[in-house]
């Protein structure tokens, strides 16, 4: 999917790009066929007309045989130039949010969601998610055919993303919708934790000590080649971490909070054991 730019960051990124072509004594054509691209795709990649997916990127970089600090440097203009590490708020930026978001789950490999107040996003049904958004919202029905569409990630046929959600228990019970919205979210959480690419543990809210679920939400996303990126989601805005040290920090905490989490098919369980409470009631 091209990604149409044209900004100035993504022509300060085709800046860079064409000065380490030509450092490297490559003409277009040359990169080109290295990088597994059309000679086009060079062309609007270096002009900033189009923005070079995160992907495609890594392709170019190692064609051209750039490491360590230097990789790392051009990798975070590109990011830069998609926007992230800024924050954004208020309705009028949501199709710019999504977009990115969007492409994160598009490229990445693996996704791990860390929700100790909702059930997350990409695990969410239709109704569920109306009741998060709220019908007083006037792009409530755009944004439930986003959500569903986007799904598309975790169930397509070929190379779903890996996902791990853990979710607090709390987030089983708490009524965001009615009970039958509830009961139909569960039997649906349930059903989806039985794809072999989806891993859910629901981490007791009872369980003694600190983890690092509970300082609040958040969404990692790894890359085949590229680093990984925390997106950070609360009521009204949103960020992007990417930066090194930054995302460092988020690397270890899954595995910390699955020590104090039920295992899959208990977490699995203990869904439908409330999802048939629900409807008994």
């Amino acid at each position: 999917m091209a990604v149409i730019s044209g900004t100035a960051e993504s022509r300060d990124l085709g800046t860079e790009l064409r000065r380490l072509r030509k450092d490297a004594g490559l003409n277009t054509r040359v990169m080109a066929e290295r990088a597994g691209v059309s000679n086009a795709n060079i062309s609007f990649w270096e002009t900033g007309k189009r923005l070079v997916p995160l992907e495609r990127l890594t392709a170019l970089l190692d064609a051209l045989s750039v490491t360590d600090d230097e990789r790392e440097r051009i990798i975070g203009l590109r990011r830069k130039a998609d926007g992230p590490g800024e924050l954004t708020t208020g309705s009028t930026n949501i199709g710019q949010r999504l977009t990115r978001l969007i492409e994160l789950e598009r490229t990445a490999t693996r996704i791990t969601h860390v929700q100790p107040l909702l059930i997350p996003g990409l695990l969410q049904t239709s109704e569920y998610a109306r009741a998060v958004l709220g019908e007083d919202d006037p792009d409530v029905d755009t944004k439930v055919a986003l959500r569903a569409g986007r799904r598309d990630v975790i169930t397509r046929r070929r190379n779903p993303v890996n996902f791990l959600a853990l979710i607090d228990s709390e987030a089983l019970v708490r009524p965001v919708g009615s009970p039958e919205v509830m009961a139909d979210q569960l039997d649906h959480l349930a059903k989806m934790g039985e794809l072999p690419n989806v891993t859910i543990q629901i981490v007791p809210s009872t369980a003694p000590g600190y983890h690092p679920m509970l300082a609040g939400p958040f969404v990692m996303f790894e890359f085949l080649t590229a680093p990984p990126i925390v997106l950070l989601e609360h009521h009204r805005t949103s960020a992007f971490i990417w930066d090194r040290e930054s995302v460092a920090a988020y690397l270890s905490a899954p595995a910390e909070i699955q020590r104090m989490a039920l295992g899959p098919e208990r977490s699995l369980q203990m869904a439908k054991e409330i999802a048939k409470a629900m409807e008994t009631t």
